[in-house]
């Protein structure tokens, strides 16, 4: 067979999981990619977020089985960052339903804040940078698209449930109403709560979130709307230095239940909140298809977030009785606290002993875009294709501040303070907004010569201006009105040619910008600084072959970025220059082959290079890459029982800062983890006259119980042999362990 149901072929890159023939490599595939690719690319189907992924998992969990991806989470569920090929978060794009949401302070993200697994219908993992008409500020390093529950046609109602070791419990409910005749209207409503202990000591946290999406006809135009958001509570959980992993073990998160210490979970806790909106109108206009999208997202704090001032130092950890700052130190670390020197000094800050210092945090952003894509294709024989043109704005205001707080008595430092007058904003770590300005428009055309080959040049325009306004800025806690626009050119060209109706090759050649962020600014004057836009090369190379029996994928590619941000310090002054230009190269493949009907043998692979080739760091590799990822397993279903079992080995790489000459302190090893599922369904609901059908499933993660390293952080230049073992220079998360869970979904 050749075609999938309802008429789609396996050409088409929706034939994938439910909507591929029952048993088939691309119903069954962890990860595959479409045969209409120009990039490497890999599918995750809804199949594989229903009967694969654990409940309870975020977007990062999705792809976790993909070539070249890596992610951890300590606690075993919440926030968790990402990355492939060594470009870590922040160097590529993450989407919902095609819109680009991110931080105000860099394109990074909150993985557990937005759009839990139980919202997601699919997600598209782009290893490369798209067409020209692709939008976000990172498109160089790829995009992780996820994609929103999709509208049925049939009235239905869903409820699952799920619990776990470590006090884990999820719930969701989907409810659909069905294609309205008589209106031309489809809705869906959903909700997801999460919560957890933690397998970290006092990593509690809990997540609601609610969704509601509408489609509608209005005579020719289609107009989509959906709504999103929710809340996410936890305490600040954080990786932990040596001697604390020594005295305390991989279960400690610089939390306890200590309220002499800083470290007390009730001086270290967030509540967060989300949402986002759009409205997506389409309709032909004389030959012309329109496709406009208007959104706005938000993030922020219902309440000032909690913080130790230092979560790092153990026991005792406030500031010592009264005297004047410049000489203040914690007991434990002989930690200065000089930044106050500027605003305090003459005075004396008067703080009982034993109080427990800290700070309240605030970092509120909404962002308001808009993306209008007009296109039209023409039939004029050789050069016939789709001509595209558009372009994507958006508007970005962020507030942030971080104020010093007497937790013992609840008094901020402005009111502690004996100097005469009060200095003003004396209590403030930092107080400021940044605003950006964002426009990119951009064409592409996507021309046909032939039946089997296409050929889509492209071109965008970047603009992207920085507000920033600060009466306490970071680092130099002096004020700042200052602003700034980036500009940068990119082209982009890419070439497919269809073999035969299962294989397909493809080329790509672009270029990329990632303008620099917000700490750019934390300099007396940022004029001084050196600092541009990281600009990248990309070139890529792939085949993808796709029959029902067999799904592969094998690409290359090499990426070339320059002006890496570094910092240095002159006269007592840090300002930011451009050092070093880093080389990204590498293989992957991917393959599902169907054993027998309703039975496949996964396979992914990655070969991965990143290392600095100009600049202080040639020959080093950059911080975070993995030397290869490797996964593998048997997946099963016969539409009653089904079960996976996948193994995946994340490469040896370095910590955050890189590999130091000579030093291998934040050298992390390779580490593994297998998972297995077993589940059945049921139909026995339907024979009671209750509902449609049934579910429900085991899980175990991390089967082998591993708790290897996963992440270092710091700068292991000044770590020895010698002090290695009470250095606090360097912070280690670890693997969660071995989690379980039992669930159950019912169909109505």
């Amino acid at each position: 067979s050749v075609a999938a149901p309802a008429g789609l072929p396996l050409a088409s890159a929706a034939a994938v999981g439910s909507a591929a023939p029952a048993g088939s490599a691309p119903a069954l595939a962890p990860s595959q990619a479409p045969l209409n690719s120009f990039e490497p690319k890999s599918i995750v189907s809804d199949k594989i977020l229903r009967d694969v992924v654990a409940p309870g998992g975020d977007f990062n969990d999705t792809a976790k089985y993909t070539p070249g991806f890596y992610s951890s989470n300590s606690n075993g569920v919440g926030d968790s960052k990402s990355g492939w090929r060594g470009y870590k978060d922040g160097q590529f794009n993450v989407t919902f339903d095609g819109n680009p949401f991110g931080d105000a302070n860099d394109p990074s993200h909150h993985s557990a804040a937005y759009f839990p697994g139980a919202f997601l219908s699919r997600v598209d993992v782009n290893r490369g940078p798209g067409a020209a008409s692709q939008i976000g500020y990172a498109t160089f390093g790829g995009t992780l698209a996820l994609g929103s529950l999709e509208l049925k046609d049939k009235r239905s109602m869903s409820l699952s449930a799920s619990v776990g070791n470590f006090g884990t419990f999820t719930t969701s409910a989907e409810g659909q109403s069905g294609y309205d005749a008589a209106t031309g209207a489809r809705a869906l409503v959903a909700v997801s709560h999460i919560q957890t202990k933690g397998v970290i000591q006092y990593g509690d946290s809990s997540t609601w979130q609610g969704l509601l999406k509408v489609e509608k006809q209005f005579g020719d135009v289609k107009i989509t709307a959906l709504a999103t958001g929710g809340t996410e509570k936890y305490n600040n959980i954080n990786p932990i230095t040596r001697p604390q992993f020594l005295q305390y073990g991989p279960d400690y998160g610089q939390v306890n239940g200590n309220p002499r210490s800083q470290q007390f979970y009730g001086f270290n806790n967030s509540l967060k909140a989300t949402d986002m909106e759009y409205v997506r109108a389409e309709f032909d206009l004389g030959g012309v298809k329109v496709n406009n999208t208007a959104y706005t997202y938000a993030y922020w704090y219902p309440r000032l977030q909690k913080n130790g001032a230092d979560q790092s130092i153990e026991g005792n950890s406030s500031i010592a009785n009264t005297g004047t700052l410049s000489s203040v130190t914690f007991p434990q670390g002989g930690v200065k606290y000089a930044y106050f020197n500027s605003k305090l000094t003459p005075g004396a800050l008067v703080l009982a002993d034993g109080d427990v210092t800290g700070y309240d945090k605030k970092n509120n952003y909404r962002a308001w875009g808009d993306f209008l894509t007009l296109s039209r294709d023409f039939n004029a024989g050789v050069a016939s294709g789709t001509l595209r043109t558009g372009v994507w704005v958006e508007r970005i205001g962020n507030e942030r501040g971080q104020k010093f707080v007497d937790y013992t008595t609840g008094v901020s430092y402005d009111q502690l303070t004996t100097a005469t007058p009060i200095p003003a904003n004396a209590a403030w770590k930092l107080n400021l907004s940044s605003y950006i300005t964002n426009v990119q428009p951009f064409v592409e055309y996507e021309w046909r010569p032939t039946q089997d080959l296409t050929i889509t040049p492209g071109y965008k325009f970047e603009s992207f201006t920085r507000h920033h306004v600060a009466v306490v800025n970071q680092t130099t806690l002096l004020p700042m009105d200052y602003t700034h626009t980036y500009t940068s050119s990119l082209p982009f060209l890419a070439v497919r040619y269809m073999v035969r109706p299962d294989l397909a090759v493809y080329a790509q050649a672009s270029k990329g910008f990632l303008a620099p962020g917000v700490a750019a600014y934390y300099t007396v004057n940022p004029d001084a600084n050196t600092i541009a836009p990281q600009e990248t090369t990309n070139y890529q190379i792939g085949a993808v072959y796709k029959t029902t029996d067999f799904t592969a994928a094998i690409a290359a590619y090499r990426l070339t970025a320059s002006n890496f941000p570094v910092s240095t310090t002159v006269n007592g002054l840090t300002f930011l220059q451009n050092a070093g230009t880093a080389r990204y190269q590498g293989l992957e493949a991917e393959g599902t082959y169907k054993i027998v009907n309703g039975l496949a043998a996964y396979a992914s692979a990655s070969l991965i290079n990143a290392k600095f080739v100009e600049g202080a760091n040639i020959g080093a590799r950059v911080g975070g890459a993995p030397a290869y990822t490797i996964a593998g397993g048997l997946i099963y279903d016969d539409q009653t029982l089904f079960g996976s079992v996948l193994h995946k080995i994340t490469g040896d790489a370095y910590g955050a800062s890189g590999q130091v000459a000579g030093n291998e302190f934040n050298k992390i090893g390779s580490y593994n983890t297998t998972d297995i599922v077993a589940g059945v369904r049921t139909d026995a609901l339907r024979k009671m006259g209750f509902g449609e059908k049934a579910e429900f499933k085991l899980g175990v993660s991390n089967i082998f119980d591993h708790r290897n390293v996963t992440d270092i952080g710091g700068n292991p230049a000044s770590v020895t042999a010698a002090n290695f073992a009470t250095q606090t220079t360097l912070t280690y998360a670890f693997q969660p362990g071995r989690t379980f869970y039992a669930a159950m979904k019912l169909d109505f």
